[in-house]
């Protein structure tokens, strides 16, 4: 793996994701760029596949008024590490998180943040009680995480 990561960037066609690298990244790459961003496309599809399955009981939830486990929330961002794990590991890395995932996911960038916030500090789903809300989380999001990840109750 080279020392620098790529910049990767995807855009929608048929019914799938095209990635594209720079001149620069095609240059300095090694192997064969065309498997590479082949690989990255599916990487990012499988990943945002995973995102919308989740957002979709979370508005399942939130359409029933039923309350959103916080869980659910951390294992989107939790999927929002794993596309950025996968793709650095084909040394490449997304151009623009926030704005392919708002994009492709049509949610909020803030809400996408509060969930890459809960994953950060937050390492393990377990930590946290099944019966916590995300709406207990929700606001102040960095700082009722850092007191699950130090094992304190929230106030």
């Amino acid at each position: 793996m080279p020392d620098r990561l790529m910049f990767v960037a995807f855009e929608p066609r048929n019914g799938g994701f095209k990635a594209f690298l720079s001149v620069e990244g095609l240059l300095s790459g090694e192997g064969d760029p065309e498997l590479v961003l082949q690989e990255a496309a599916r990487v990012y599809e499988a990943s945002t596949e995973r995102m919308r399955t989740l957002l979709a009981e979370i508005e399942g939830r939130r359409a029933s008024r039923t309350l959103i486990p916080a869980r659910k929330v951390w294992q989107l961002g939790d999927a929002i590490f794993e596309l950025t794990e996968g793709l650095a590991s084909l040394s490449l890395r997304l151009n623009g998180v926030y704005a392919h995932l708002v994009r492709d996911l049509g949610v909020k960038r803030k809400w996408l943040e509060k969930a890459v916030i809960l994953r950060r500090y937050v390492a393990a789903q377990d930590i946290m009680p099944d019966s916590l809300s995300w709406g207990r989380l929700e606001k102040g999001t960095r700082r009722a995480a850092e007191k699950l990840s130090k094992g304190l109750a929230l106030g």
